[in-house]
């Protein structure tokens, strides 16, 4: 038998091509490495470029707000295909068939790719089976399940699942019954019991070390923990990967990196959020990290770290096993927002964190969300404010729906393409779209500030008092003294953004008595 583990391209005004790594498709190859099976993993996103395309009508509403800027306050306005071109895609299932194709779908909003992989690979092979599962696929999803083109769909968690399932293909049995797969004649989901024990280390052996990079060195993501008892209602990993935290031996996660180690690989992505949860295991493998590699190596956590679960020491830990980039997630600052969402975090800690990684050493950024169903104008610049007053550069991330999460959200997209935080689709009535781009610019534009400071050695300064340092710099000034955001055209010349009054109007009061720290 011969099977594909396939990585779609995807469609979108940007794409953090240092993060495409499938992880996941590395954990279902080595869950058949014993079995009597060909695999071969396509990954047709990575180190394939990018092509202009037509921007979708779904994006039409908000592209006056995105004109083309070569500012350093610049969004995003051209919408692009990441990835192997469709043509190409079909000339090479054309010419490489398989029996089984597993198709890797985590992201909501491109389920259209999946459904256009799914096509082309029945196109070209009708005979063979097309299997989809990740994280977008369950109960409150039933896109995929209305196409004709895929026929088996897996949730949860893939190996144990995948696993059964192609036994039983080789065994020519059915795998209906299998918890975890779709039942069309039951017209339900068998439910996929979450595996406590990690059976399978991630098989890397069919990737290509070096298309996989983080700021120019060969990178790999890693898994430390699974599941995560949080409960945040805008979140869905619980429905994947459970609601108990599981920890990975340390033996098996330093096995895997001194093996990738081996074949060059210089920088680790730690995927799992919760790898610093439980202190012990974390100290644990942070020690052993920096003992092994003796900073040969770099450390990220791209996916962000909660400040609720670091400390002075893991801070330190993490500087010497690697890490100069610290991802923190605050979410919101209002106590009232956080009780909502289920969310525990202690706003004083999370400074006293930033500061103290910022302090030693290291470049932080602080993630939040902005859009949450009730959450008012205010609300957000007040967080905006908190993190603006810390040595951090802000990280912001307009709220967008996704099928089954734990929160009431009044304004649910008409089109999965607009769940996503490109399109600012307003979650409820308290906002609109061009309040939303409005904060989007006004967080690059205090980013832009903050970076000004550092170059000029300025470690704060009164909000106040910004103009008596930049009063040359039409960026700054026409904000402060116009409440303009401006930007840089085609030929260099300045034009004024498009922006939302009362946005602007509140953003100057809530920070007039404000502080802004270099970042």
């Amino acid at each position: 038998m011969k099977i594909a583990l396939v990585q779609t391209p995807v469609e979108d005004f940007y794409y953090t091509t240092q993060r495409s790594y499938p992880l996941g498709l590395t954990y279902l190859a080595a869950a058949l490495k014993d079995l009597p099976v060909k695999v071969e993993l396509i990954d047709l996103v990575t180190d394939h470029g990018r092509q202009t395309i037509p921007i979708p009508n779904n994006f039409k509403p908000i592209m006056e707000y995105l004109p083309f800027d070569r500012s350093p306050i610049a969004a995003f306005h051209t919408y692009y295909h990441f990835g192997l071109s469709w043509k190409n895609v079909e000339e090479l299932f054309k010419n490489n068939q398989f029996d089984l194709y597993a198709i890797s779908s985590n992201f909501y909003t491109y389920s259209e790719e999946i459904l256009a992989i799914a096509g082309i690979i029945k196109d070209s092979n009708p005979e063979a089976l097309v299997l989809v599962g990740g994280q977008n696929v369950g109960p409150e999803h039933d896109l995929f399940i209305s196409s004709p083109n895929i026929d088996i769909y897996i949730t949860g968690e893939g190996e144990y699942v995948f696993r059964e399932l192609v036994i039983a293909l080789l065994e020519n049995k059915p795998f209906y019954g299998i918890k975890g797969i779709w039942d069309p004649s039951a017209k339900q989901w068998n439910e996929n019991p979450c595996h406590f024990e990690f059976k399978f280390d991630p098989d890397a052996s069919l990737l290509t070390v070096s298309k996989y990079k983080i700021a120019g060195d060969p990178a790999k993501m890693i898994s430390t923990t699974r599941g995560c008892p949080m409960g945040c209602r805008f979140c869905s990993v619980s429905r994947t990967f459970g609601k108990k935290i599981r920890l990975r031996p340390i033996d098996s996660i330093m096995h895997e990196m001194i093996k990738a180690y081996s074949t060059g690989v210089r920088a680790f992505d730690i995927e799992d959020d919760n790898f610093t949860f439980n202190r012990s295991h974390c100290v644990d493998l942070l020690n052993k990290i920096i003992d092994s590699f003796e900073n040969k190596i770099k450390l990220y956590a791209m996916n962000g770290l909660s400040a609720e679960h670091l400390d002075e020491e893991i801070i330190e830990l993490l500087k010497n096993a690697g890490m100069s980039l610290l991802n923190l997630s605050i979410a919101t600052s209002s106590e009232k927002e956080l009780k909502k969402l289920n969310r525990n975090t202690n706003i004083d800690h999370f400074k006293h964190i930033s500061r103290f990684a910022s302090e030693n050493g290291l470049k932080v950024m602080g993630h939040f969300i902005s859009g949450l169903p009730g959450q008012t104008l205010d609300e957000i610049l007040n967080t905006m404010k908190i993190l603006t007053e810390l040595p951090l550069v802000l990280g912001i991330s307009p709220f967008y729906y996704i099928p089954g999460m734990d929160i009431n959200v009044p304004n649910i997209p008409k089109s999965y393409k607009e769940a996503r935080l490109t399109r600012f689709w307003p979650a409820d009535d308290l906002l609109d779209e061009l309040d939303h781009i409005t904060l989007f610019r006004l967080s690059r534009w205090i980013n832009y500030l903050k970076d000004r400071l550092k170059s000029k050695g300025i470690s704060k300064i009164a909000f106040v008092n910004i103009s008596k340092i930049f009063f040359d710099d039409f960026i700054i000034e026409n904000l402060i003294h116009k409440g303009r955001i401006m930007g840089l055209d085609s030929k260099n010349d300045p034009f004024s953004h498009v922006v939302s009054n009362k946005v602007i109007k509140r953003f100057i009061s809530i920070f007039s008595n404000s502080y802004v720290y270099s970042g």
